[in-house]
């Protein structure tokens, strides 16, 4: 019968940190001495990390904890009961938003009256209320079969008309 051969010093780390209950790999260290030792190296170096851990937790002073403890309760802020004081707890929950929106406005402004078109002799806008612009002539037409009504649009820059033609309804002088 052959020997098995020996577990590898990461299947031995997996075995004493509890990640392989496996029986097979026990055998394979049980009767290696070799195995067997690295085991118990890697048992000891286990516990001595969680002693020097537990003694270096040891050594900070109380002092400390308690000043620790005291930056986080000064941290903590207080229920707002008053207007101003759930305005500023507003404020200063949402701080980043509001920046970055009056920001963003005050870009938009700024670009708005950079760009906006000059009042130059070149192309000066002139602007005339609704009520002076002429109004629409309405005119009708005779169209056999139907009735016909003709809009003309007069503006500064062009003219334009629109004739509307409607069909007589021929099924309603029959019913009638």
């Amino acid at each position: 019968m052959s020997r098995p051969s020996s577990p590898s010093d990461l299947e031995l780390m997996a075995h004493a940190d509890g990640e392989h209950d496996d029986a097979e790999l026990a055998a394979r260290f049980d009767g290696d001495s070799d195995a067997q030792t690295k085991l118990d190296a890697i048992h000891q170096l286990g516990e001595l990390v969680r002693g020097h851990l537990e003694l270096s937790a040891d050594a900070v002073h109380d002092a400390k904890f308690a000043a620790m403890w005291r930056r986080i309760d000064d941290q903590l802020v207080a229920p707002a009961t008053g207007l101003w004081s759930r305005i500023s707890a507003w404020f200063d929950r949402y701080r980043g938003h509001v920046i970055t929106g009056a920001v963003s406005a005050g870009a938009v402004a700024a670009l708005a009256l950079i760009l906006r078109p000059g009042t130059s002799d070149l192309h000066p806008i002139e602007l005339r209320p609704v009520a002076q612009r002429a109004a629409p002539e309405i005119d009708s037409l005779d169209t056999p079969g139907g009735s016909s009504t003709v809009i003309s649009l007069v503006d500064d820059d062009s003219n334009a008309a629109v004739i509307w033609v409607t069909p007589e309804d021929s099924d309603a002088e029959e019913k009638i």
